[in-house]
């Protein structure tokens, strides 16, 4: 178990068993999971990472599924060509209550939770992309990128008209960016297929701004 201490909020992230159950399905509600609607398997297997951040409910929660697993999402990301070989591990969207401030340092915990657990393998994280509200996954962004994400991809996938797809890896070397785009930019796909990633941005008048560099 891990905690540490930010002003006056308490992270107390752990994996999950198939004792904290209730707790779960309590955060989760009859759909289960983003992306992961059976939790049984997965808690069986601790492949579950939750954050009770010192309240008595869980308050955050998130799966890390092996890229062979049958499951819809890795079995969407290798469809797309991320670890076709079945090698390595994918981080569902989390879920959290409402008022759960903490989410960068969550994401952290659960990619260096990933990359221990699959040292040598690829760790993808994704997050689903409303195109129609862009700017409602802005902030959320963000947060992937301040914990240390890459952006590397943009596809249509299960659970989503698009999926931002993240890589645990960051760019080896920090070069000149190309440009600067934002979620709902037409051109954000392309750029990322022509072998293009962002691990930083910025704020704009019109919300995130991804920079994006050559890999």
């Amino acid at each position: 178990m891990l905690q540490t201490l930010e002003r006056t909020n308490i992270f107390d992230a752990r994996v999950l068993t198939a004792a904290h159950a209730d707790a779960l399905r309590a955060l989760a509600g009859p759909g289960g999971l983003p992306l992961l609607p059976c939790l049984h398997p997965a808690l069986e297997e601790g492949q579950i990472v939750g954050d009770y951040a010192g309240q008595d409910e869980l308050q955050a929660a998130a799966a890390l599924l092996p890229l062979y697993a049958e499951d819809p999402l890795p079995t969407s990301l290798r469809a797309a060509g991320y670890g076709a070989d079945g090698q390595g591990a994918v981080l569902t969207p989390p879920i959290l209550r409402e008022d759960y401030t903490q989410l960068r340092h969550f994401l952290r915990l659960a990619l260096r939770w990933a990359t221990e657990r699959y040292a040598s393998y690829h760790v993808w994280a994704v997050l689903p992309l409303d195109l129609e509200h862009p700017e409602a996954c802005d902030d959320l962004c963000a947060q992937y990128l301040s914990a240390g994400l890459t952006l590397r991809g943009m596809r249509p996938m299960v659970g989503a008209d698009q999926m931002l797809i993240f890589s645990a890896h960051g760019l080896v070397k920090w070069r000149d960016p190309l440009r600067r785009c934002h979620l709902a930019d037409p051109a954000l796909p392309r750029v990322l297929e022509r072998g293009y990633a962002a691990a930083d941005f910025g704020w704009g008048k019109n919300g995130l701004e991804l920079v994006l560099r050559p890999v």
